[in-house]
């Protein structure tokens, strides 16, 4: 590698053991649910997250009933749909890490035409730098 990286890039490549292209996979999947193609799609997200539980609660609270079987069906969707999205924030944050990262050196090395699959472009490279460090035998 021409450029030097930076020692807290350096601390993350060593401290992190996971592969790199498993989570590219993760962030890809929860980046297609999380952001929709189309408005449908989009509007239909904001139901299931945030619409249709208010109006449950809503609805419970005025009619004074304990909730139903589809009350907690959709309510357990919805608290599903919540920990997808923190994941999604908390890799998005890691991804946005490599491209900061593979930038510090003068990367990416490979390239897409699809923006979708730029997360494998970042995890290549590091995967890269950390096989640099430590050899794969």
């Amino acid at each position: 590698m021409k450029s030097r990286v930076s020692v807290p890039a350096l601390t993350q490549i060593i401290l992190n053991d996971s592969d790199y292209f498993e989570i590219a996979e993760q962030y890809t999947e929860l980046h297609k649910k999380f952001n929709p193609s189309g408005f449908y799609n989009t509007i239909s997200l904001w139901v299931e997250m945030i619409i249709s539980p208010i109006i449950s609660f809503v609805m419970m609270i005025l009619n004074q009933e304990p909730p139903g079987i589809l009350n907690m069906l959709s309510l357990h969707k919805t608290i599903t749909l919540w920990q997808e999205w923190f994941e999604y924030q908390s890799l998005k944050h890691a991804v946005h890490g490599w491209m900061n990262i593979v930038r510090s050196i003068g990367g990416p090395f490979i390239a897409t035409n699809d923006p979708d699959y730029h997360a494998y472009v970042y995890a290549d490279t590091m995967q890269r730098i950390h096989y640099s460090f430590f050899p794969k035998n």
